[in-house]
């Protein structure tokens, strides 16, 4: 295997823009790439109840930011917040009135009362805050946070405390916060994970559980949940679309999502070759 690359991607803004599919050349790229033996894992910041079913045909699929690490359907790894932990964020999350999704492996969990305050508001939104719609009404409304069972990670919206008040409460409990890579969640908005499992960890997990060395790893991202998975593969290549901060801890930077990064990068680093 160490002959052929492993190849870690993300979903949002580096395979898609504002969730549309993912485009012809890089579909193609993709197979290209797969039919040339080499493999391919889907590592993202979404539940796993949320990759796009294409994707989940995948070698590998992580998920919830690297709480839980697939290889052929198979968990091999996956880590949840415990009860008191459930408890702490969503605490955290009601003081700073922020509009908040618990991420289970198979469902979405949302407090009732702000779910039903989030649709009624929805009435007059802004068009790309409707982008969110579909993401809400998958979840499960609770009234209690022990309804929402085996949890990963947690998504929240629209908080009136930025993400530099989240990182300071969150410390003492070995839990960290994310921005998203979409701009229109940008700000006062992220994701709270545990800080010993990041997209990193679980690439480094990952190609030691298949024997691959990390020198023949290669990851593609855009967002701060990203940075982690881009230092710890063997080439770290930032989309152009990243802010600025990625793009000075990648080792090199593809074009935009807008104009086929990932093709470019498979390209550039003899994954894919023109002939192809």
């Amino acid at each position: 295997m160490s002959s052929k690359k492993l190849v870690f991607l993300d979903i949002d803004g580096t395979l898609l823009l504002n969730g549309g599919p993912v485009s012809g050349k890089v579909a193609q790229a993709l197979k290209q790439a797969y039919d040339n033996g080499h493999f391919l894992c889907i590592c993202t910041g979404r539940a796993y109840s949320e990759v796009p079913e294409e994707m989940k045909r995948f070698d590998g699929v992580i998920s919830a930011a690297g709480a839980c690490v697939m290889w052929k359907d198979k968990i091999l790894q996956a880590e949840y917040f415990a009860e008191e932990e459930k408890e702490f964020v969503t605490g955290l999350l009601e003081e700073a009135g922020a509009t908040y999704i618990m991420e289970g492996f198979g469902n979405l969990y949302m407090k009732r009362d702000i779910r039903e305050r989030f649709f009624r508001e929805l009435e007059s939104a802004r068009d790309e805050e409707r982008m969110l719609l579909g993401f809400f009404y998958k979840t499960i409304p609770f009234d209690s946070v022990q309804e929402a069972e085996r949890v990963h990670k947690c998504s929240y919206f629209y908080a009136e405390k930025d993400s530099f008040w989240f990182r300071e409460r969150l410390r003492a409990r070995d839990m960290s916060v994310t921005s998203f890579s979409q701009a229109e969640t940008r700000g006062n908005s992220g994701e709270i994970t545990k800080t010993a499992f990041t997209k990193g960890t679980a690439v480094h997990y990952l190609s030691d559980h298949l024997g691959v060395p990390v020198k023949d790893t290669i990851a593609i991202g855009d967002s701060e949940n990203d940075l982690e998975m881009l230092k710890a593969a063997g080439v770290g290549i930032a989309m152009g679309n990243a802010s600025d901060y990625v793009k000075e801890t990648a080792d090199d930077v593809t074009k935009p999502v807008t104009e086929d990064g990932v093709y470019h990068a498979f390209l550039k680093y003899g994954l894919i070759s023109e002939d192809d």
